[in-house]
């Protein structure tokens, strides 16, 4: 039963007396000097960064049969640490990772034809995003002919060592 009295004054509740005496009374919190510091310092961090890494899922999906359980064995070497230290020659992770693109680009272009032969509704987005996907692809495969000898073997590592998608 809330009656206006002025606009000034909102709404009044008439239910009870006391709460007809007392006021609320907000306050504004205390500036947080430390954490204003800490997000400058990650927007610091962020401007540092030149470029972006792929994320490791090599040890998703439990931790491949480990079962949760660390050794301190500093004589053991992971799997992967000893692939990236067997790592082939520049010209043959070249060779391998343009015959790996191609392979995926032949695969996406029968998959086009596929969906454009089908006639289905949504199908001309679907083509859409498959030939966008097969231009990346393209433009990633002229990089690796110009592409340093560190920019390879990151992306070796991560499509036949960590089996990531190239994109």
């Amino acid at each position: 039963m809330a009656t206006l009295s002025s606009p000034e004054q909102g709404p009044s509740l008439n239910a009870s007396p006391e709460s007809h005496n007392t006021k609320l009374i907000v306050s504004q919190p205390a500036k947080m000097i430390e954490l204003n510091r800490l997000l400058d310092t990650f927007d610091n961090f962020s401007d540092k960064i030149s470029e972006r890494t792929g994320e490791d899922r090599s040890g998703d999906m439990g931790g491949g049969g480990q079962n949760g359980v660390k050794r301190d064995d500093s004589k053991t070497v992971s799997p992967r640490d000893q692939a990236i230290a067997n790592v082939p020659a520049p010209a043959v992770m070249q060779k391998q990772l343009q015959s790996h693109i191609q392979k995926e680009v032949q695969e996406l272009a029968a998959k086009a034809r596929h969906i454009t032969r089908a006639n289905q509704p949504g199908s001309a987005h679907e083509v859409n995003k498959l030939y966008a996907r097969i231009r990346r692809l393209n433009n990633v495969l002229a990089s690796i002919l110009e592409a340093s000898v560190d920019v390879l073997k990151r992306l070796f590592i991560r499509v036949f060592i960590d089996e990531q998608p190239v994109l």
